[in-house]
């Protein structure tokens, strides 16, 4: 998508959009926010219809509900209980409006931007809900990529200089080519880097529980924890414990190996018949351990639907250039956390956001980068190209 800069239009009319774009967006993520708290909870973003405190249930009225200057004006804080709402509301809002206006003023108004403000929205949506939940929802990914498709029909020369249907088929080729390459390196990847292995010293806490409230049982190994939605993604996915002792509600047993499945756990003794029984009629494990092999992913499938969706918008070559640029935003990171000595934090952010910036990168600048590095390679001026 090539930049149609908005500096055609009169002055005054230009910063009207330019207000009416920032406040636009400034809306758009207030309603981000919903779908970011209630979409990976199971919740419908219209029932209950208004926002609501997470604290007290408070359902907050439309005058306290103002994306930026209600949080601002209550400082941040809940008018009904005082508890105090989380500064990342007022971050998204802004972040989105920022979003909106730049789309505006790099691409000019006309019907490209409202497809640049799905993606936007899209994007938004996925990196945060990701970053809680390791998770990127079928509804913000492949209805990403359905709403791509959609866009590359009805919105002139979206991808390329064409008719509207081979617009349609550039997008439904990049979201093949964005699928199907995330596809092969998360399965080769499993190959290659499958299980994480872990041999201690002296025997070492394990348990397996589901704390109230929680959506799903968590395994802690020393001072290790992850939800079985991070290790069980596939149903031949195995989490092996070598159990020096293990206690299943009120059963114990001693130098076992427990292989655990997403829905079951057998106990497997040095000597003796093995015994497979489902997870559901056990209501926590704990013991004792001297190994661990956990599945390890080299990424998940949701950035591969991800994919799909940058593919159905903006054609195979942002899915090249949104991986390549999603790993060196990843890489950067990564290294100057290590260099902050905050090395944790950068493994708690997953790759989905990353993806999600190479993307919106693309948007805003891809074709001009793309002519700059070959005009390099050349030795000529992005112009000539």
């Amino acid at each position: 998508m090539e930049p149609n800069p908005a500096s055609h239009l009169p002055p005054h009319m230009m910063w009207q959009i330019a207000a009416f774009a920032l406040a636009f967006g400034c809306c758009v993520g207030s309603y981000l926010n919903v779908v970011i708290y209630r979409l990976p909870l199971g919740m419908k973003t219209s029932e209950p219809r208004r926002s609501f405190c997470p604290a007290c249930k408070y359902q907050i009225p439309m005058w306290h509900n103002i994306p930026i200057l209600s949080w601002l004006l209550l400082r941040g804080k809940c008018a009904n209980c005082g508890v105090r709402i989380s500064p990342r509301y007022l971050f998204v809002e802004l972040l989105t409006g920022l979003l909106f206006l730049a789309a505006f003023v790099l691409l000019g108004w006309d019907w490209k931007v409202l497809a640049a403000w799905t993606f936007l929205a899209l994007a938004v949506a996925g990196s945060f809900i990701d970053i809680d939940h390791q998770i990127l929802p079928h509804e913000i990914t492949w209805g990403g990529a359905a709403a791509g498709l959609v866009a590359a029909g009805l919105v002139p020369q979206l991808i390329v200089e064409g008719v509207w249907w081979e617009n349609l088929l550039h997008s439904a080729g990049g979201a093949t080519l964005g699928f199907g390459v995330i596809w092969c390196i998360v399965h080769l990847g499993k190959l290659a880097f499958g299980r994480l292995k872990f041999n201690f010293e002296k025997p070492e806490d394990w348990s397996v529980t589901q704390p109230e409230g929680a959506e799903e049982p968590v395994f802690r190994v020393a001072d290790q924890e992850e939800g079985y939605s991070n290790i069980f993604n596939r149903a031949t996915d195995r989490l092996i414990i070598r159990a020096v002792s293990a206690t299943l509600d009120e059963r114990r047993v001693e130098n076992v190996t427990l292989i655990l499945t997403n829905d079951s756990v057998t106990i497997k003794p040095d000597a003796g018949v093995e015994e497979t029984l489902p997870l559901e009629g056990i209501k926590s494990m704990s013991g004792t351990c001297a190994a661990v092999e956990q599945p390890r992913e080299a990424m998940g499938m949701g950035d591969a639907n991800w994919m799909a969706c940058v593919g159905a918008f903006f054609g195979w070559k942002a899915v090249l250039f949104t991986i390549l640029a999603g790993s060196c935003i990843g890489a950067f990171i990564s290294l100057l956390m290590i260099a902050l000595r905050r090395r944790e934090w950068a493994g708690r952010i997953p790759f989905g956001p990353y993806l999600a910036a190479g993307g919106v990168i693309w948007l805003f600048y891809g074709p001009s980068l793309l002519k700059w590095y070959f005009s390099l390679a050349q030795g000529t001026s992005p112009e000539e190209l």
